[in-house]
């Protein structure tokens, strides 16, 4: 069965007096000294450290003590309502009390840090203004634990005088409840956020740029260039200039080749290579056409004269067929016959 841990060395034989409400009960403690504010006066903190990390012992010999996070954590989650915070553990005498028993405060939320339970309290306005006059100035949780001193569960905590624990002051507890004056302006203006920021609400939004921080760095780290998929750029425009110059000189030998069997055909004449050459270049498919349906102009490589002579006054109908596939006059057409005749002669 689980036994309940509380109060502090003083109360451990009033505990025993009560063995019948959680059956094997001990007076364990566990204590905090609340934070003192910059000018002195005691500030009740918002996080508070509730049970140790690791194995403990209380300032009387008791324990050791180990705490299950897990099994707290989902105690709390299981419960569904917020733990009190009484004085000087009056919620555990309550039965035999006659008035009432006042809360200090409620936990409203436990969290792990450090291997360690936190708890989120919400202060009575009484109970704030008694340790802001340092008439309570420690924390002492409840928990249940088993036989061999697991902690299993929170019950509550209450304010009281006498420590058992050597805990962390809450001085020391993670936030911006400590934070000097000028630090925290800084950080406000900074941060471009209102005069009327609470320490609460700084800590939100520094914690709102470390995540965005952290996301830009993991974005950053995966659009890393991976070297075995990528080139530099100088070796890139290389092979860029490189495979240029080769389409370009398989171009024009393509174009050599395609001019040099258009005149082997008799298509063209000696003085039209240089205008078939940049045709075939600019064109490949265009010059092809055009030799496939040009009429023989001159026979084979090596024209006959006799037969340009003859026909360099009259155009034949395939002469005139080839000047309209060259966009040429019959004038032009004729004086190239004419130049022809005269090469041959």
């Amino acid at each position: 069965m689980a036994a309940m841990s509380y109060g502090h060395p003083l109360v451990a034989q009033h505990a025993a007096a009560h063995a019948g409400l959680a059956g094997q009960r001990a007076s364990h403690v566990v204590s905090l000294l609340l934070h003192a504010a910059p000018e002195g006066a005691l500030e009740p903190p918002e996080w508070v450290e509730l049970v140790p990390a690791g194995t403990f012992f209380g300032r009387d010999g008791r324990g050791p003590y180990i705490l299950d996070m897990d099994a707290v954590l989902d105690a709390f989650t299981r419960g569904g309502i917020d733990l009190p915070i009484d004085y000087d553990h009056q919620t555990l005498d309550a039965d035999a009390k006659a008035g009432p028993v006042p809360a200090a405060g409620w936990i409203k939320e436990l969290a792990a840090r450090d291997g360690a339970l936190w708890g989120r309290v919400e202060w009575t306005p009484r109970a704030a203004e008694l340790i802001r006059g340092k008439e309570y100035r420690f924390l002492s949780p409840v928990f249940r634990h088993d036989k061999a001193g697991r902690v299993l569960a929170l019950e509550g905590a209450g304010l009281t005088h006498y420590p058992n624990l050597d805990l962390t002051p809450v001085a020391h507890q993670k936030g911006a409840a400590h934070m000097t004056e000028d630090l925290f302006e800084r950080l406000v203006m900074m941060l471009n956020l209102p005069a009327t920021t609470t320490p609460d609400e700084l800590v939100a939004e520094l914690q709102k740029a470390i995540d965005q921080l952290a996301a830009l760095k993991t974005e950053a780290q995966s659009r890393q260039i991976d070297p075995a998929e990528w080139v530099p750029m100088s070796q890139h425009k290389a092979v860029a200039d490189e495979l240029a110059k080769l389409q370009a000189q398989i171009a024009a030998e393509k174009a050599e080749a395609a001019v040099t069997a258009a005149m082997s055909a008799g298509k063209l004449a000696p003085a039209m290579k240089d205008w078939a050459l940049d045709y075939a270049r600019r064109d490949p498919e265009g010059f092809a056409a055009f030799a496939a349906k040009a009429p023989v102009i001159v026979s084979g490589n090596k024209p006959d004269a006799h037969s340009v002579a003859s026909n360099a006054d009259t155009l034949t109908e395939e002469d005139r067929i080839a000047c309209q596939l060259l966009g040429m006059s019959e004038a032009e057409f004729a004086a190239h016959k004419k130049e022809l005749a005269r090469d041959a002669g």
